[in-house]
């Protein structure tokens, strides 16, 4: 990226956010992509800084995602990252109509010069990311799906709703005025608080935004880094709790056959 960009923020060197957690390159391509993509992005401008720009269409907890290696991100969500840390912004002719990408996630580089080096970035981390939705796709088709199991709700998930509390105590209101954070999300956010329903990443920072819109002096980077935790751990500890059920199942299975 141009250092004019870098300088301009006023946020070069930012950190990394603590949530998502460094991912380890050698569990898998998803956690490989995440890694070599968190590590472009270190020194550049910030995950915040690119959500809050006006150009960008793509959330700030999908941003972040993409670099947690959980799941495959979207093509946008991944062009987005690439357009600051592997283009330079600055150096785009708005007026440029090129042929080569006809992707949205990918026009930003036909926007640059033609010997700029953000064009070679972009068709690498292009390639990189179809190759990678392939691989995805294909696993995902010989993947058995895993037979339905009952679970008790977890521990761990009780954090969520604890954080979530915890979230809504700063507004300052009453329990029984969850429906003038929320509005039309306060079912949904009930659930979470009845450990019926995990938040996705998606809805923690929906959450933290409306919470912010009634307590201006919320860290909302902190409120949504320990919600989406919270939810990640949940995530988990179900998942467990699930693996646990079938081999229970299965042994006994076994023991009466």
């Amino acid at each position: 990226m141009s250092q004019d960009i870098s300088n301009r923020t006023g946020r070069r060197n930012w950190h990394m956010p603590a949530h998502p957690r460094i991912p380890n390159p050698e569990d898998g391509p998803l956690q490989a992509f995440a890694y070599d993509l968190r590590q472009l992005g270190e020194g550049q401008v910030s995950v915040p800084w690119i959500a809050g720009h006006e150009e960008t269409t793509v959330s700030r907890a999908a941003l972040y995602a993409a670099l947690s290696g959980a799941r495959l991100p979207k093509r946008e969500t991944v062009g987005t990252l690439l357009r600051w840390w592997a283009g330079s912004p600055a150096d785009e002719n708005p007026d440029s109509e090129g042929q080569f990408y006809v992707e949205s996630a990918w026009e930003w580089a036909e926007r640059l010069p033609r010997d700029h080096e953000g064009r070679r970035a972009a068709i690498h981390w292009r390639d990189r990311y179809l190759k990678l939705a392939t691989d995805v796709e294909k696993a995902r088709e010989f993947t058995p799906r895993a037979p339905r199991v009952a679970i008790a709700t977890p521990p761990e998930q009780h954090r969520v709703s604890d954080e979530l509390k915890r979230l809504f105590s700063q507004t300052g209101l009453d329990d029984d005025q969850l429906w003038l954070v929320f509005g039309k999300l306060t079912f949904r956010v009930e659930s979470y608080l009845e450990g019926k329903a995990l938040p996705s990443d998606d809805m923690c920072w929906r959450i933290v935004e409306h919470c912010l819109s009634f307590a201006p002096s919320l860290d909302p980077d902190d409120a949504y880094k320990r919600l989406a935790r919270a939810a990640e751990v949940a995530r988990a500890a179900r998942a467990r709790d699930r693996r646990i059920a079938r081999t229970n199942r299965t042994n006994g299975d076994s023991a009466t056959a």
